[in-house]
């Protein structure tokens, strides 16, 4: 288990960038919120970033870019007292294939 802070991640290309600025300017919603079910991150945020545990809510941008054939979208974690919003990661989702005939 990681126990202290994750790096943002750079995006590597225009895509990534224009994905990211989309997200930071608003363009988000939750996907798992604290309160009576914490995150599992959610001890590890507090201890770092401050606030209590159950402020803590997983966000993800709601615009997604087909990048190198992956769906790519924005994850982060946002202090939903301060709004502070930290380690920001690009999720990415190859598409499935199916298994060959044999």
């Amino acid at each position: 288990m990681t126990t202290g802070a994750i790096p943002d991640e750079i995006p590597s290309n225009l895509q990534e960038q224009l994905l990211l600025q989309d997200a930071q300017a608003g363009n988000c919603r939750p996907i798992q919120v604290g309160g009576d079910k914490l995150l599992g991150d959610a001890p590890r945020l507090a201890a770092i970033y401050g606030g209590n545990p159950e402020d803590w809510d997983k966000m993800t941008s709601n615009q997604a870019f087909e990048i190198n054939g992956a769906s790519v979208q924005v994850h982060w974690f946002r202090n939903s007292q301060t709004l502070q919003d930290v380690e920001f990661k690009f999720k990415r989702q190859y598409p499935k294939t199916a298994p060959k005939n044999l």
